[in-house]
C-alpha cells in the first residue's frame, strides 16, 4: 500500500485544492456538490483522509474535469512495467 503522504498523493491533494479554488468554490460548496461535509473535503485536500478512485472520479466530475485530465494536472507519472515473454515468467 502506498503511503498517503507519498509525493504523488501530495501532488494529487494539492491539485484537488487548486482546481476547487480555480472553480471559485469553497470546500462547503464542493462538499454540497459531492454530498459530503466541508470537513471531509478538507480531509481529502489536506491528505488526512485518503481518497479512493470512486471518490476521485466524483470529485473530478464535480469540478467539471475528466478523471484523466485531473490526473494529468497532478503530474502523476508512474513507470510502465517492462514487458516479459511467457518463458521468462515460468
Amino acid at each position: 500500500m502506498v503511503d498517503s503522504r507519498a509525493p504523488e498523493y501530495e501532488r494529487l491533494y494539492a491539485t484537488l485544492r487548486q482546481l476547487r479554488m480555480e472553480r471559485g468554490l469553497t470546500q462547503a460548496e464542493l462538499g454540497q456538490r459531492l454530498g459530503l461535509t466541508q470537513r471531509k473535503v478538507s480531509l481529502f485536500e489536506s491528505g488526512d483522509r485518503r481518497i479512493d478512485v470512486v471518490e476521485l472520479a466524483r470529485y473530478a466530475r464535480a469540478l467539471q474535469f475528466g478523471l484523466t485530465e485531473l490526473l494529468d494536472r497532478a503530474e502523476l507519472d508512474y513507470p510502465v512495467a517492462e514487458e516479459f515473454t511467457t518463458d521468462e515468467l515460468t
